[in-house]
């Protein structure tokens, strides 16, 4: 049983229960989306390298390889951004480029989450006279130019990221990854359990709305 496209359906889920604008703060569902995107991913990663684990030895060298290497980088508790990067460069031959996306929003995802999951407090600020950039400083300038970030001003800087449009952008850049790593595969059974799982995560994303 596949799980990986279940775990990523409750962040599909948290995505359609916002109704508000989609840059509007304070939508609770949205953190569930970003942290469901994440364990969704983390539990591909996981699912994959057990099954690769379970193919037969007559499939192609490179499931071999992954069913090892893979199984090594979770024994040494290797990070998902490391682990993700060796599965895309053993699966396709060729390394996964960080200057460019979806890598950029993966890693900036992966910023985003630990955060959540580790929150530290909010600096001080004087009500009405700090700026937001003053006291988001550090988040605003991550997620410039993306406009996806709560428009109003509130203290919280996990309410910044409360809005419709960081969660569906926390889910795309997630089914964006999988489907990196997916693609170029050569043919065996275990790309298609690739492609099995690949296209359960794109579906996702091709019904948000």
């Amino acid at each position: 049983m596949i799980e990986a496209g279940v775990l990523f359906g409750i962040a599909i889920d948290a995505i359609r229960s916002i109704k508000a604008d989609p840059r509007k703060g304070g939508q609770r569902s949205a953190l569930v989306s970003i942290v469901f995107s994440m364990i969704a991913l983390e539990s591909f990663v996981n699912e994959m390298t057990e099954q690769a684990q379970n193919m037969s030895p007559t499939q192609p060298a490179e499931v071999s390889i992954f069913a090892q290497m893979m199984g090594d980088a979770d024994d040494d508790h290797a990070s998902i951004d490391f682990r993700v990067r060796l599965a895309h460069w053993i699966m396709t031959g060729r390394m996964m480029d960080r200057g460019s996306q979806p890598y950029q929003d993966f890693a900036l995802l992966i910023w985003l989450r630990n955060d959540l999951v580790h929150t530290r407090p909010n600096k001080l600020f004087a009500y009405g006279k700090t700026t937001m950039e003053e006291v988001h400083g550090r988040l605003l300038k991550r997620f410039k130019d993306k406009n996806i970030l709560a428009d109003e001003y509130i203290a919280s800087w996990t309410h910044l990221v409360q809005t419709r449009a960081v969660a569906e952008w926390s889910a795309r850049t997630v089914a964006a990854v999988v489907n990196e790593v997916c693609s170029g595969t050569s043919e065996s059974e275990f790309q298609k359990t690739l492609t099995f799982i690949n296209n359960a995560f794109q579906s996702y994303i091709a019904g948000i709305f």
